[in-house]
C-alpha cells in the first residue's frame, strides 16, 4: 500500500534565483513535465544542501501526472544537468539553482543549454517570450 504523503519544504523562505541563471534556464530545452518536476524540486529543496526529498510516486501524485510523465521529467533534468538522483527519493539540484549548495563534494555536470539559433520557430517564440518576461520584471 502506498502513502499519499508529500513532504513539506524544509523552510518557507523564498527561493531566489539570479537573473543570469533564469536566462540560462530559458535556454534549457525541457518539456513542461520537466519544468514542473524542476519547480517542485526547487520548492522542496533544502537551503543548506540543495537536495529535495520526494519519491517519483509522490511527485506524480503532487503534480497530478502519470508516473511515466514524471519519470520523463526526471530523465530530462538529469540529461541537461539541472538535477540528478543521489539515492532513491533524494535529488540534488545544480548548484547554480541553490546558491552553490550541494550535499557533499561531487562532480557537478555542465548544464546543457541550447543555442537559440538552432531553435525551432515555436521554441524561438517561447524563448523570446521568456526573455521578455525577464526584462519586464527587472
Amino acid at each position: 500500500m502506498s502513502s499519499s504523503y508529500v513532504p513539506s519544504p524544509p523552510t518557507e523562505a523564498p527561493v531566489t534565483i539570479p537573473r543570469d541563471v533564469l536566462r540560462l534556464l530559458a535556454l534549457v530545452d525541457i518539456t513542461t513535465a520537466g519544468r514542473r518536476v524542476l519547480d517542485e524540486l526547487m520548492y522542496l529543496s533544502d537551503p543548506d544542501n540543495g537536495t529535495a526529498a520526494i519519491s517519483q510516486n509522490e511527485m506524480a501524485r503532487e503534480l497530478g501526472a502519470s508516473k511515466p510523465t514524471v519519470n520523463r521529467g526526471f530523465k530530462e533534468l538529469r540529461e541537461c544537468g539541472l538535477a540528478w538522483s543521489l539515492e532513491d527519493g533524494l535529488y540534488q539540484l545544480h548548484p547554480l539553482l541553490t546558491g552553490g549548495k550541494v550535499a557533499y563534494p561531487m562532480p557537478i555536470p555542465e548544464i546543457k543549454a541550447a543555442e537559440p539559433g538552432r531553435f525551432t520557430e515555436q521554441r524561438r517564440a517561447r524563448y523570446a517570450a521568456q526573455v521578455a518576461n525577464l526584462a519586464a520584471t527587472g
